[in-house]
């Protein structure tokens, strides 16, 4: 596994979900091996160690990059596009006997040039649309989904450094052709990937495999100072992720408790809310299954696309209904018996007033989420349909 960053260098949904991938293959028999920089941690972060150590050995073997160059070494690689000051150090990790490469995240550790690094299987998983749009989210600069391209804007928007690399579309493609199998966790992320592909010219097969979330303990009680009955936001804090709109929503509606847990990015000030709506903070993971179970619902607002939306496969895994804009990948996961599927902020209203004011409703939709959850977003289902897409790559390769 080749990603930016893993715990405990890690920010957002893409280290966690390599580390329990990598967990579960080890389970499974496998022996896995994860490179990962923790210059580029301590770039994005500003600090110079995590505040959490390493967990025990799970049995994953993690090399953790380190260039004597420091934060220089992420700095070269995302104005490259090419490993850079890491190159040597990767090439000898990954020349080892490998029968799979899977290359995760790769904007910070090695960008585009780390995909023709080794001899095995390569595979290349999709966690966020780095390789279509460089502020990685499709948040367009009018704070809106980018439906069309207008990418330098964006990055001066979104105070990214812009990669002159990205003009070369078929340098690009020719190290994607380097890979022998990209996995999508969601229709809507395939389809932007395929654009570019065709656009490019590049044919690489593709399988859509929707990520999986490990089931939360739903039996605990939440705090006793909660109401009797709330919405649930789960999630940073960002105008990208439809925070702003969520408040502003909220607003409107005074008798709906919301409950938001997360926190701002960058460390920042809380944003300014209506008395209806608390802020927690982060929950530990261990307790965060009893405010999903607690909740009349999760709202999902994110205006940015989500490559799939695990959030909301963790409140279906909690017997939780979703209200979801239709945004990215999130929309593979809400369907009409789990929860409901908005366009605007008109549409968020009534989709929490459908909600609150039919109480049967969420519980239909929270009992039919547990069986959607069930029978599409386990770990077993995920390793069995991974574990078969490798095998038929491999075999094709």
């Amino acid at each position: 596994m080749v990603t930016t960053f893993y715990p405990p260098y890690n920010f957002g949904g893409d280290g966690l979900f390599v580390q329990q991938l990598a967990r579960d293959l080890v389970r499974a028999g496998h022996e896995v091996h994860v490179v990962h920089c923790t210059d580029a941690w301590r770039v994005v972060s500003g600090e110079r160690e995590p505040a959490s150590s390493p967990e025990p050995s799970d049995g994953v073997v993690v090399h953790s990059l380190r260039s004597r160059f420091g934060k220089l070494s992420p700095v070269v690689t995302q104005q490259t596009g090419r490993p850079g000051l890491k190159k040597a150090e990767l090439e000898r990790i990954l020349s080892d006997n490998f029968d799979v490469i899977n290359f995760h995240n790769i904007s910070l550790v090695g960008g585009p040039g780390v995909l023709g690094m080794g001899s095995a299987t390569r595979v290349f998983t999709l966690h966020e649309h780095w390789w279509v749009c460089p502020t990685h989210i499709l948040y367009k600069y009018t704070d809106e989904l980018c439906e069309e391209r207008a990418c330098l804007r964006c990055t001066l928007a979104h105070h990214t450094p812009p990669q002159l690399w990205r003009g070369s579309q078929a340098w690009m493609g020719r190290c994607l052709s380097n890979v022998d199998l990209v996995v999508s966790p969601s229709e809507f992320t395939a389809s932007r990937h395929r654009e570019w592909m065709q656009t490019a010219g590049v044919d690489v097969p593709m399988r859509v495999i929707p990520e999986y979330s490990i089931p939360l303990d739903c039996g605990g009680s939440p705090p006793a100072d909660l109401p009797a009955r709330f919405f649930l936001y789960v999630g940073r804090l960002s105008k990208a992720k439809g925070v702003d709109s969520l408040l502003e929503a909220f607003a409107q509606r005074p008798d709906y408790p919301l409950i938001v847990v997360g926190e701002p990015d960058g460390g920042g000030p809380l944003p300014t809310a209506a008395s209806n709506v608390r802020f927690t903070g982060r929950v530990p993971r261990e307790q965060l299954g009893a405010y999903y179970a607690a909740a009349e619902a999760l709202v999902f607002p994110s205006i940015c696309a989500e490559t799939f939306g695990l959030t909301a496969a963790e409140a279906l895994s909690c017997g939780t209904a979703v209200i979801a804009r239709a945004s990215g990948g999130v929309q593979d996961v809400v369907t009409p018996d789990v929860g409901t599927l908005y366009s605007d902020d008109p549409g968020l209203l009534h989709d929490l007033d459908r909600i609150w004011k039919d109480p049967a409703l969420a519980q239909q939709m929270g009992k039919a989420g547990r069986k959607r959850h069930e029978e599409c977003y386990t770990s077993d289902l995920y390793l069995s349909r991974y574990m078969a897409a490798l095998e038929e790559t491999r075999s094709r390769v």
